[in-house]
C-alpha cells in the first residue's frame, strides 16, 4: 500500500512540474535598464549572486533566474589595462563571461546550441552550458545582450534532468528581455554606429 501512494505522489508532482505551458508571466523592469517577462511562480531573492541587478527563484521547481549588467566603459578599461584579454565588443564580453565560467568550478563543463540573434532588436548571443555543481548536474541557459552603455547577462538554471522540462520557458524569459535605457535606439543604424565608436 506504502508504494502504491508514494507512486501516485510523484506521479502528481511530476504532472504538477510538467504543466508549464499555461503559466502566467509578468513584466519586471529594473532602474530604467531593461525589462523582462517571467513566471508569476518565481520569487524575488537576494541570495544567488551578489552581483546580479535581478534575481528571482522558485525553489520548488529548482529554478533560477539572474540578470548582471556591466558598463561597458567598465569592459574597456579592463582590456586596456590588461586585465582582459578579448576584444571591445559583444563578441569579446561573451568570451570573457564564458572564461570565468570555466574558471568557477563547474565540472565537466560542455558548451552547446551557441546562437547569434537578435532579442528585441539588440545584438545577442545566446548559449547553454551543462555541468556539475557541487555534485549536482545542471544545465544553465544563457543570453549576452548588448545595450547603449551596458551588456547584459541572462541566466536562467536548474537541474539537467529538466533540461528538456524548462528548455521552452527559459528561451521564453531570453527572447522577452528588453534593453530600455534611456536614448537608447535599436536602428540597425544606430548599433552600426555603435560599434564603429569603439
Amino acid at each position: 500500500m506504502k508504494k502504491i501512494i508514494s507512486l501516485l505522489f510523484l506521479v502528481v508532482l511530476s504532472s504538477c512540474d510538467q504543466n508549464h505551458s499555461n503559466e502566467k508571466f509578468e513584466k519586471k523592469t529594473v532602474e530604467n535598464k531593461y525589462s523582462l517577462s517571467v513566471p508569476e511562480s518565481l520569487g524575488v531573492t537576494t541570495e544567488l549572486n551578489d552581483q546580479a541587478s535581478l534575481q528571482l527563484q522558485n525553489q520548488f521547481d529548482e529554478f533560477y533566474v539572474i540578470v548582471i549588467d556591466e558598463l561597458k566603459t567598465d569592459f574597456v578599461n579592463a582590456i586596456e589595462n590588461n586585465l582582459l584579454n578579448t576584444t571591445p565588443d559583444l563578441d569579446g564580453y561573451y568570451n570573457a563571461t564564458l572564461n570565468n565560467f570555466k574558471k568557477s568550478g563547474l565540472k565537466d563543463f560542455k558548451l552547446y546550441d551557441v546562437k547569434k540573434k537578435k532579442i528585441n532588436s539588440s545584438n545577442a548571443i545566446v548559449f547553454s552550458v551543462s555541468g556539475i555543481s557541487d555534485g549536482f548536474n545542471v544545465f544553465y541557459r544563457f543570453a549576452i545582450v548588448q545595450g547603449k552603455d551596458r551588456y547584459y547577462q541572462i541566466m536562467s538554471w536548474t537541474e539537467a534532468s529538466k533540461e528538456k522540462q524548462y528548455a521552452e520557458r527559459m528561451n521564453r524569459i531570453l527572447d522577452s528581455f528588453n534593453v530600455e535605457e534611456a536614448g537608447y535606439s535599436k536602428s540597425k543604424n544606430h548599433l552600426a554606429k555603435d560599434r564603429t565608436k569603439k
